[in-house]
């Protein structure tokens, strides 16, 4: 019988996560938690990236995304390439090294 109750222990709900922010992360997205009219509500604000678009990556010190299709990513064509960096992928121009999206979704915020 202990047992069964234990197991039902994990059939509670899991606490609310940063969802519309597009992050699991808990240092992507900022939560707070308000209260009103009685009833509780998450305001999810995101914070502020290393680099926006147009700023120059450095793309000599980080590691490049090598399957892009895996993370729900465009294939490279050639021109630019992924680069993932606490939670965010930069799709960063080849000759330049020039910042062209900042890309931040489910599937790649684990990334390092």
């Amino acid at each position: 019988m202990r047992p069964l109750i234990l197991s039902l222990g994990f059939l509670l709900p899991l606490p609310l996560q940063a969802a519309d922010c597009g992050s699991i992360v808990p240092s992507v997205c900022e939560t707070t938690l308000e209260e009103v009219t009685g009833r509780k509500v998450i305001t999810v604000t995101p914070t502020v990236t290393p680099y926006a678009v147009g700023d120059r990556f450095p793309v000599e010190t980080r590691s490049l995304l090598l399957d892009p299709v895996r993370y729900g990513l465009q294939p490279s064509d050639g021109t630019w390439r992924y680069y993932p960096m606490a939670g965010v992928v930069y799709r960063v121009e080849n000759g330049s090294g020039l910042v062209l999206e900042v890309i931040r979704n489910r599937r790649t915020a684990h990334l390092r």
